[in-house]
């Protein structure tokens, strides 16, 4: 006779698969939270965003939206040089479900160009819909190549490779113009002294006048395929794309010439 238990061991395996798998199917929906969109965000002031969103796919942290904040001022003031930002205070990161499209948008920058502590209103966008706006207050530098001066610079003198150098600097640092790598030193004097290893402004710089006030001039004259050279005298004093007055001397009438060269100015018709 076979014994009553050989019947029941089967039954109690097979109900005891059959319950591991149920609880493997019914695992995931007893972890899920009752209400999927009930996780919300601030931004670093601990203000909500304009549109709150659920807890998704994506985390836009710190980084992420420091690159997009570079990309977007570089752009929009046309910089030149490696731009570096950061947050006054920390940024808390946000995520978006389905958000690998998400774009950061300038809502308001300083009008008068970039400066070494900006604030700029910014909001981001995915599939469309706004995720949220803020306000934030940044540090920035901009580094770029300037000329430097290796020794003093008087005024009148002449800058060079000998007296300059190019040197990596925070051009942000300081509320000036620097004068940047691409300048031709050449075509300018100093206007004011400039100590050792200060960089150059477009203060201190000056056209070097290539054309003096009364001082014969070459004029070349253009007109459609004709083109000519006549003596004119110089009215007044200008550096190199400057336009001076020359007067003809066997007319004497006068008009506008540039300076192209050393006592040369050019005229077209």
């Amino acid at each position: 006779m076979i014994p009553f238990s050989a019947f029941f061991l089967p039954i109690a395996a097979a109900a005891t698969l059959q319950a591991a798998e149920l609880g493997g199917i019914t695992a995931p929906l007893a972890h899920a939270p009752t209400n999927p969109l009930s996780a919300t965000f601030q931004n670093s002031q601990g203000s909500a965003p304009s549109v709150v969103t659920s807890v998704g796919t994506v985390t836009v942290g710190e980084r992420e939206v420091l690159d997009a904040l570079q990309r977007e001022l570089s752009a929009r003031y046309s910089l030149e040089g490696d731009l570096k930002l950061s947050f006054s205070q920390a940024w808390k990161p946000i995520e978006i479900r389905n958000g690998r499209d998400w774009r950061l948008f300038i809502d308001q920058a300083p009008q008068g160009g970039l400066s070494s502590r900006p604030q700029v209103r910014f909001h981001i966008e995915s599939a469309g819909k706004e995720i949220g706006s803020w306000q934030e207050s940044l540090r920035a530098s901009l580094w770029r190549p300037v000329w430097v001066a290796t020794r003093r610079l008087d005024r009148g003198a002449t800058p060079d490779a000998s007296s300059c150098a190019l040197k990596n600097m925070d051009t942000l640092a300081e509320n000036l113009s620097f004068v940047s790598a691409d300048t031709d030193l050449s075509i300018y004097e100093v206007a004011q002294g400039v100590g050792q290893d200060r960089p150059l402004t477009s203060r201190d710089l000056s056209l070097r006048p290539l054309v003096r006030k009364n001082q014969l001039v070459d004029v070349l004259v253009s007109d459609g395929a004709l083109n000519i050279t006549m003596k004119g005298l110089a009215l007044g004093t200008a550096g190199a794309g400057e336009m001076v007055s020359v007067r003809n001397p066997d007319s004497r009438k006068d008009f506008q010439a540039k300076v192209v060269g050393i006592n040369t100015v050019q005229v077209k018709f």
